[in-house]
């Protein structure tokens, strides 16, 4: 009867043992599962980045073939040949950076410097300023303004 008492113990204790590594490899199995989730949610996320630059570089393409057939054909101005009448011209040209242009304004027969802001509330605004001696002054209210 010890003997079987003895026995009985042992498998007692191997099956705790068996019930405890059974638990353990659940758990690991766990968090393999929800690992390998994460690994899939990232490769979707890759997947979809991929083809989004892989269609960003297809439009890129097209407009550098279409560069190099307008370059080729001779319809492409240089910056010195383009006119603009107005900054918001020159900025949808491509050009993005404020300083002078040279404007050339419907019903004037010369073309006239101005300087483009090119930053200020999306750009394209035209600065036109004309000072000949310094006897002007500028500081006027806005009533004042509209008189002139």
């Amino acid at each position: 009867m010890l003997f079987e008492l003895t026995m009985e113990t042992k498998h007692l204790k191997e099956l705790e043992n068996i019930r405890t590594e059974k638990d353990h490899l659940q758990q690991l199995v766990s968090h393999q599962s929800n690992t390998i989730e994460g690994l899939e949610k990232s490769l979707h996320v890759a997947s979809s980045n991929a083809s989004l630059l892989q269609q960003q570089q297809l439009q890129l393409l097209e407009s550098v073939q279409n560069l190099v057939s307008l370059v080729s054909q001779g319809k492409v101005l240089k910056k010195e040949e383009q006119l603009f009448q107005d900054c918001m011209d020159i900025l949808q040209s491509g050009f993005n950076l404020s300083g002078v242009y040279t404007l050339h304004i419907n019903n004037l027969t010369e073309p006239k410097k101005a300087f483009c802001d090119m930053e200020t509330d999306g750009g394209g605004w035209t600065v036109i300023q004309r000072r000949i001696n310094g006897s002007v002054s500028f500081q006027k209210t806005w009533k004042e303004y509209k008189q002139v």
